[in-house]
């Protein structure tokens, strides 16, 4: 699930940076309220306890033979049904059954349907979607056919199998709904909104439960056949694999990852994003360079004049229920830390070549140094309700950011964070001082002009304490492009 937990401060900050209406939008992103998609309440010495025990099993000798009698008669019987899958219909009727009996299963099974059911909100995504590219941006259209048709000829050959090619269908193709008729269009980037509010988020949220009722203590099975077919691993080697406590932590690391990126996203408004993006694509001549336009180059200015145009004016905005939103997010992204500092912390003193498992903890230890700073660092930052320092090795430099702020008190609107004022002069002229030609002035392109000169300070500093002058957003921009191992991809 990567879309790497959003941060959106920090996001458009970097954003503003590299591309360079304080009221509320009008609509919510639906009636939708987060507490209709509750975490689940978690006993974290439990968690501890399992991972403790989980970790003593993580021996090679007692898991180097792995075979299907390790496997539960049901979920065999399962993955014989996944291979008979011939259209997007099967799979639906499979991933119905499996969701209703899902407490009748054994743990195997329980774990399979935890990372299949999400799926279930895919359906049909391609189709429900493309009407709005076709209409908003021939550029955007071209990408996604391009990506979709690249999919389909790359399953074709790498995985030419009936249940690949329904599941493909599954979420290329049209269906048929409840109410007897073809499943319509998104309309506008509202719908999608909802939709994601009310489709895709509670299927997640049902799997975090789930896995974290999940006891792995004993570890299950997962047989690689079940994506590549009954006639694959025929020698069985490296068929299967074991999927212990350690793996279910790093799993809901992400799933809790996926929640604070969509509440960040249900939190503001993306009202008119296609277009945006169709009219910034227009400056690098994606979707045609227009009649009187020229090849200039695009700048940060050009990027920054498209995005402040009246039109976009809501797009970027926090909407009326994004309170509630961002305090959900900020929620799953300690959620998804923990998980992670966790499953990290109870392998980090012996790190035994576990490589029967699907996550070899052993291979970590190369970087063990590294994971284990930039863990502790995120574990400083995210949980801290005051602003904390970052250093950059390179310069010495040091910055504040005030993670707990960008939830607590999110931007009113993105675009805050554009730059004001930029480079100005197309030519640069320099005089030859030395040798062959001395005394002559040469005069070429400004390659600069255009680029970020000036932000609004006060945008930033509720996020970023350090940051009181021009010098200071360049300097935090640069810190945080130094920081060793990229420790923000720890909190996306």
């Amino acid at each position: 699930m990567k879309p790497s937990l959003i941060i959106c401060a920090l996001i458009a900050f970097q954003f503003s940076f590299n591309v360079s209406a304080k009221m509320k939008s009008h609509y919510s992103a639906s009636k939708f309220e987060p507490s209709l998609v509750s975490l689940p309440d978690v006993n974290e010495n439990k968690v501890l306890e399992r991972l403790k025990i989980s970790e003593k099993k993580r021996k090679p000798a007692a898991n180097s033979n792995i075979d299907e009698s390790m496997m539960s008669s049901e979920l065999k019987k399962i993955i014989n049904r996944v291979h008979e899958c011939k259209s997007s219909e099967d799979l639906e009727d499979l991933f119905t059954e499996l969701n209703k009996n899902y407490d009748s299963y054994p743990k195997d099974v329980q774990f399979y349907i935890t990372q299949a059911l999400p799926m279930k909100s895919m359906r049909g995504m391609v189709y429900r979607l493309k009407p709005m590219f076709e209409k908003k941006s021939k550029f955007i259209h071209s990408q996604v056919l391009s990506w979709v048709k690249d999919a389909a000829s790359s399953m074709k050959v790498l995985m030419p199998y009936e249940h690949i090619e329904a599941g493909f269908e599954y979420v290329a193709s049209p269906y048929i709904s409840q109410d007897g008729k073809v499943v319509a269009s998104f309309k506008d980037e509202k719908e999608i909104q909802e939709y994601i509010a009310k489709e895709v988020m509670p299927l997640i949220v049902l799997s975090v439960k789930r896995l974290e009722a999940l006891d792995l203590t004993d570890p299950v099975v997962w047989d690689q056949r079940i994506s590549f077919g009954p006639k694959s691993f025929g020698d069985n080697v490296k068929r299967f694999k074991l999927i212990g406590e350690f793996e279910k932590n790093m799993v809901l690391s992400s799933a809790y990852s996926s929640l604070s990126s969509i509440a960040v996203f249900l939190a503001y408004n993306i009202e008119n994003s296609i277009e945006l993006y169709k009219e910034v694509g227009f400056l690098y001549g994606l979707d045609g360079f227009g009649f009187f336009n020229k090849v200039d180059g695009v700048s940060v200015e050009k990027i920054a004049t498209v995005m402040r145009k009246p039109r976009f004016e809501q797009t970027g905005t926090l909407l009326a229920n994004s309170e509630k939103w961002m305090e959900y997010a900020y929620t799953t992204s300690l959620k998804s830390i923990k998980r992670l500092n966790d499953a990290w912390s109870m392998s980090e003193e012996d790190r035994k070549n576990a490589d029967s498992f699907i996550f070899n903890t052993g291979y970590l230890s190369i970087n063990r140094d590294l994971i284990s700073e930039n863990i502790n660092m995120a574990n400083r930052i995210a949980w801290s309700k005051s602003a904390e320092s970052m250093r950059s090795a390179v310069t010495g430099e040091v910055i504040q950011v005030s993670y707990h702020t960008m939830f607590s008190n999110p931007p009113l609107d993105l675009k805050e964070f554009l730059p004001v004022t930029f480079e100005r002069g197309n030519t640069i002229t320099r005089k030859v001082s030395k040798g062959i030609g001395s005394g002559q002035t040469l005069t070429y392109r400004n390659y600069s002009e255009g680029m970020a000169k000036s932000y609004n300070v006060k945008a930033f500093t509720p996020y970023f304490p350090n940051i009181k002058t021009q010098d200071d957003v360049f300097k935090t921009a640069r810190v945080l492009s130094h920081m060793q191992g990229d420790w923000l991809k720890l909190i996306r």
